[in-house]
């Protein structure tokens, strides 16, 4: 079944349940591989998003928003794909954020909708951020201590088990992780080995403090200002530019966003009488240039749409300052080091990506030519009457020459359909059809056709046509006045970080914090696995810690360590 009308299917079943149901309260939680970095390192995190009512995933929310805040307000923000109340990212650290403590907070849609919703509850963490390369500090943020305060000031890593049964048990022997799971239930869990250097930890409630307190909490009210995000994330925007007088012009009309590659991220929204839209997306995965397009207007209007962040930018109280001592100086200068030598090498030896959606725009039978294959002609016409058949031109009305994809499910075999069929250049709707005509065909490695009906919300088109050129970039490709190209901080694409990929020898400098981090492991009853970490070119302590939740809803930490001498 199309994408788009699988999404609207199940929003508007999971609508009527809701209404007879009322609303499912969440709470989310994120572990992280530390607590402790370097302004310019990275805060891998775990998310588990929990339905308060029953104490176990929640099925509702599929993104969760992280904010990372300062006395100085909003440093950094990451958002997640949720399957099943699960989801992994990583947040980037600006190597400008100044020195000091942070309020990292995470929530969902369903939590903004939410009265009251306390951000600076049990979900929320402190975390310690150093800047090696500035002076500068957060506001009101830094105490300096003396050496001896500072060693004086409690533990640097937190003990064991945090529950009173047995759990997950964890044993490690020269960066040999082995976890066996014995609480008698499936169980989901993020496992982190990372680099003791003597900071001190930040007094964070546990995953079982969350649990606890989500159990806790009663019914809430809901304010119907918005939208879950059933089935991927949804975004919210506005055409922008646009007078009284023109709004006739826009009513009926529909809006596009979309983003340059190979993959077909597209979706739709109509234009509502005062120019809001809401595009119901699978999650746009990854940091990337949108192609917001509103589809046959008049380009002498100038109007185009802007979108909303999906932030709360929410007000959240300053955590504790950070105390600083002469004595970290050394162990700063070693965690500089390392996170340039990541920020250098990270691309191509580092990350194992994990699964996330799959493209279904394009279903499996969707037919594709590599031009590579068959003779080059010096127009994209002339790739249409020797070899593309299933793609034809024709005059419309306006006397511009449309293309039209045959289609396979027609009445009595494939014919080519009276209606509009979609052409898109890299994922992005081009409409004026003229401009796929007049496009350099050398410049297109690949032609796909989808040769069905296909619904992009509500927008309904008889067969599409994506042109992939080598660079999936829109190539010497110019856009009109209704289009805008805007910056997108996509979903956060879910990431281990392994190191399988560095062999000896190679001539990496392996000075990583975090050895290991993989955000989304789970055992089976009674199961057991062996991890096997790429220790590092140095030596010292290391921490071994994993939480998660059981399938019934039981918090559980592990946490251990060892010696590299």
């Amino acid at each position: 079944m199309n994408r788009a009308l699988l999404i609207l299917i199940t929003l508007t079943v999971t609508a009527l349940s809701l209404a007879g149901q009322g609303r499912v309260v969440e709470r989310t939680w994120v572990s992280t591989d530390k607590d402790v970095y370097v302004a310019g390192e990275s805060i891998w995190y775990s998310a588990f998003c929990i339905d308060v009512s029953t104490g176990k995933f929640s099925n509702i929310s599929s993104i969760a928003y992280l904010e990372l805040h300062s006395a100085d307000g909003l440093a950094a923000t990451s958002r997640a794909a949720l399957s099943g109340g699960r989801g992994a990212g990583r947040m980037v650290l600006p190597n400008t954020l100044p020195t000091g403590n942070y309020r990292l907070i995470v929530y969902t849609a369903q939590n903004r909708d939410e009265v009251d919703y306390d951000y600076n509850g049990i979900a929320s963490k402190t975390i310690s951020v150093f800047n090696v390369f500035s002076a500068d500090r957060v506001t009101d943020g830094v105490e300096v201590v003396t050496d001896g305060e500072y060693e004086g000031m409690g533990s640097r890593v937190k003990p064991g088990m945090t529950t009173d049964r047995a759990s997950l048990e964890l044993a490690v022997d020269a960066g040999r992780v082995t976890l066996t799971n014995k609480t008698g239930e499936p169980v989901t869990f993020s496992l982190s080995v990372y680099h003791d250097d003597g900071f001190l930890s930040n007094d964070n409630p546990s995953i079982a403090d969350f649990i606890a307190e989500a159990r806790r909490t009663g019914p809430r009210s809901f304010r119907g200002e918005r939208i879950p995000d059933y089935e991927g994330e949804v975004i919210r925007g506005h055409v922008m530019g646009f007078s009284e007088a023109m709004i006739p012009q826009l009513i009926g009309k529909y809006a596009f966003i979309s983003s340059p590659s190979d993959k077909s991220d597209v979706y739709s929204a109509p234009i509502r009488d005062d120019g809001s839209l809401t595009f119901f997306t699978a999650g746009i995965y990854g940091d990337k240039e949108c192609v917001c397009e509103i589809e046959g207007i008049d380009q002498s209007l100038n109007c185009h749409v802007e979108l909303e962040s999906p932030y709360a930018n929410a007000m959240v109280t300053a955590p504790a300052p950070l105390r600083i001592a002469r004595s970290l100086r050394t162990p700063l200068q070693a965690r500089s080091a390392a996170m340039q030598i990541e920020r250098r090498f990270e691309a191509d030896t580092l990350f194992e990506f994990l699964p996330e959606r799959v493209d279904a725009l394009f279903g499996e039978d969707a037919i594709k030519y590599i031009l590579d294959d068959y003779t080059r002609f010096p127009t994209m016409e002339e790739d249409f009457v020797e070899f593309i058949h299933e793609i034809k031109t024709r005059k419309g009305t306006d006397g511009k020459r449309e293309i039209r994809v045959q289609l396979d499910e027609s009445i009595g075999g494939p014919a080519f359909p009276e209606g509009h069929s979609l052409m898109m250049l890299d994922g992005v709707p081009v409409f004026d059809h003229e401009k796929i005509m007049n496009y350099d065909p050398l410049l297109v490695e690949t032609v796909q056709i989808y040769p069905h009906t296909c619904f992009i919300g509500n927008r309904i088109f008889e067969g599409v046509a994506n042109f992939v050129t080598y660079k999936r970039n829109l190539p010497s490709f110019t856009f009109g006045g209704n289009v805008r190209v805007i910056d997108w901080q996509g979903v956060s694409r879910p990431m281990a970080l392994t190191g399988e990929s560095l062999f000896p020898g190679d001539g990496y400098p392996d000075y990583r914090q975090t050895i290991y981090w993989h955000p989304l492991m789970s055992l089976e009853a009674g199961a057991a696995t062996v991890t096997e970490c790429r220790l590092p070119d140095y030596k010292g302590r290391f921490v071994v810690v994993a939480e998660g939740i059981t399938a019934a809803g039981e918090p559980f930490r592990a946490a251990t360590s060892f010696e590299l001498r």
